[in-house]
């Protein structure tokens, strides 16, 4: 339909398809925030969140075409589409999203009656975690710094941001890499969820050695604490329980080889760890990633494909013996072991 220019056909047009946009945040927000044990409600909500964003940004999720992965040199920043895509994963946009909530209204009991400055490492084409959250606070409370290395991202998400007239809440759009940033105001939140499972490929580990620095005193940094951890487990066992909830695999744990976190920040050190005499039922070593949002927000093995176990091998054999794990940082991010 053509309108005249500025016409008031055009202006109640316009009005009123802002209005249904927000409406469609507002109540994906909600479905996603305050419904954690409704997954029919989670499942919807991003789905339409989905809906609502691919065709304003023109990147749609897992759809190659618009841009490729970047290779950086301390990790791979994933492709536009990749990025879009982590949207759709329920579990892990409302843990993350319901925990920066959290953080939020606990910044604001600190820092009362000031417009709290967070930044966003690693934003996307649709800055997932923050855009629903816009319902929920007004501009004069939240200034977002939306920060990726992408610029096919940033342009996406600036034009999300017009589109649904949220301009007033970005500070600005800053096109760099986050491992070697540095914030010209300590933000009171920064936000980087740049990682996969057993913290390979990604830069999440490089970026939150860089950032947390960087934060204003009493500032928080979301995630709050990553742990990866050496299990033993049974894969047919793991294969049922993802069938029926009510199976308890045996799970032996062998100890934690690396936890980085806003208050133990510190770069990897080599973390050597003992098998079991007797493996009983549990012979594969993997590697198992759990991630402390915020406070009690969290997400553990099999909650969403940052938490799927990453296979060390088969420890028939090794009874007893030791094993030595080290986090190698660089372009291929990655945990490398060696017996003893």
């Amino acid at each position: 339909m053509q309108f005249p220019l500025y016409s008031s056909e055009c202006i109640i047009f316009i009005q009123t398809m802002l209005t249904i946009m927000k409406e469609i945040l507002k109540r994906c927000a909600d479905s996603l925030l305050f419904y954690p044990d409704d997954y029919g409600h989670i499942y919807g909500a991003v789905r339409e969140l989905h809906k609502l964003y691919a065709p304003i940004t023109g990147i749609t999720a897992g759809v190659q075409g618009a841009g490729s992965d970047i290779y950086l040199p301390q990790g791979k920043a994933i492709s536009p589409p990749h990025a879009a895509f982590c949207l759709l994963e329920g579990q892990r946009t409302s843990v993350f999203m319901r925990g920066i909530y959290q953080a939020i209204l606990k910044l604001k009991t600190i820092y009362p009656s000031t417009r709290l400055t967070i930044l966003y490492a690693g934003c996307g084409p649709y800055a997932t975690l923050v855009t629903p959250l816009t319902t929920l606070f007004k501009a004069e409370e939240i200034n977002i710094q939306m920060l990726d290395i992408n610029p096919i991202c940033l342009e996406a998400v600036k034009k999300l941001y017009t589109e649904l007239g949220l301009s007033a809440y970005v500070g600005s759009y800053i096109c760099e890499d986050a491992t070697v940033y540095q914030a010209e105001i300590p933000p009171h939140l920064i936000i980087s969820e740049t990682m996969m499972h057993a913290l390979v490929r990604e830069p999440q580990v490089a970026i939150m050695l860089n950032l947390i620095p960087q934060l204003t005193p009493g500032g928080l940094f979301i995630p709050q604490e990553i742990t990866v951890s050496a299990t033993l487990l049974n894969f047919s066992q793991e294969s049922k329980r993802c069938l029926d909830a009510s199976f308890n695999p045996k799970r032996t744990s062998v100890g934690k080889i690396y936890t980085i976190s806003q208050h133990n920040c510190q770069k990897h050190q080599p973390v050597t760890v003992r098998m079991p005499e007797n493996f009983e039922e549990t012979k594969e070593l993997y590697l198992l990633t759990d991630i402390r949002v915020f406070n009690d927000q969290k997400l553990s093995i099999n909650d969403c494909s940052l938490n799927i176990p990453v296979k060390v091998q088969s420890v028939e054999g090794y009874e007893g013996r030791d094993v030595t794990f080290e986090y190698i940082m660089g372009e291929k991010p990655a945990f490398r072991h060696h017996w003893s």
